[in-house]
């Protein structure tokens, strides 16, 4: 076989790979929308990333411990993990997202990644969190007030919490997250619990 040969079936063999990635991604993200009724995974852009990082060492200095409600790819949780110094814990429901995260959380060993439904997990573990993050849906990120006692500071992304008024909120100054053929405006909202 020629050098030609070989460059010709690797390059083969990495678009089949990147196809079936393709076709899982595009598999899971369907479940999502339209099984789970839940927001499809988008990567936290590093603006966002980099405001979070900058409310977290400006308020709760202190931070041992985080939470990464729906964390997809776990890139977020990463970052976090390298950034502050915390202890972070991934929840992804997602198989493919949580394979994807805990080979990563291998490589980096910044966070740790648990494939469970985020509701189970935080009613059934005894962990305190300083603060837990997520990217859910309106109606889910409601469901975390339950969990007040378990997470200190709330911080949701792109989505407020219906009739809760948040601590802070952060403009991150430029996209949209469509949900329900709406546009919701990139924001960072934080609440404190007492």
């Amino acid at each position: 076989m020629s050098t030609a040969d070989l460059a010709i079936y690797a390059v083969i063999v990495i678009i089949a790979i990147f196809e079936i990635y393709m076709i899982i991604y595009l598999i899971e993200h369907l479940v999502c929308i339209n099984v789970l009724h839940q927001v499809p995974f988008v990567a936290t852009g590093k603006h966002a990333k980099k405001l979070l990082v900058q409310e977290i060492k400006k308020h709760y200095p202190n931070t041992k411990n985080i939470c990464e409600i729906g964390s997809g790819y776990g890139s977020l949780a990463r970052f976090l993990g390298k950034k502050t110094g915390a202890n972070v814990v991934a929840l992804e429901n997602m198989p493919f997202s949580a394979f994807i995260s805990k080979t990563a959380d291998l490589i980096q060993n910044k966070s740790k990644t648990i494939k469970c439904d985020a509701f189970d997990y935080l009613t059934k573990t005894k962990q305190k969190f300083d603060i837990g993050i997520a990217y859910l849906s309106p109606n889910d990120s409601f469901r975390l007030l339950k969990y007040k006692n378990k997470i200190k500071t709330l911080i949701t992304l792109d989505f407020a919490i219906s009739g809760v008024k948040p601590t802070r909120t952060i403009d991150v100054g430029h996209g949209y997250t469509f949900y329900n053929h709406k546009p919701y405006p990139h924001k960072i909202f934080i609440y404190e619990f007492k």
